[in-house]
């Protein structure tokens, strides 16, 4: 990952849940508007399944995010 992008996460996660989730949401809009964006269908599962690994990992070590 580069210098940029590692800046980017780190603003990203600075964000509140609700300013996290607004901008997701632009960002995947604007996604497809982007050339050779299309993700197989193996690579979304890919991505699920780390998303979930790392879920759950943060949830064995008392990680996980405090509910709304």
């Amino acid at each position: 990952m580069s210098d940029t992008t590692t800046q980017l996460l780190a603003t990203f996660e600075s964000l509140s849940e609700r300013e996290q989730h607004e901008l997701l949401i632009t960002m995947l809009q604007r996604s497809g508007e982007l050339p050779d964006t299309m993700v197989s269908d193996d690579q979304l599962v890919g991505f699920a399944d780390e998303l979930f690994q790392t879920l759950d990992a943060e949830e064995l070590n008392g990680n996980e995010a405090d509910p709304d």
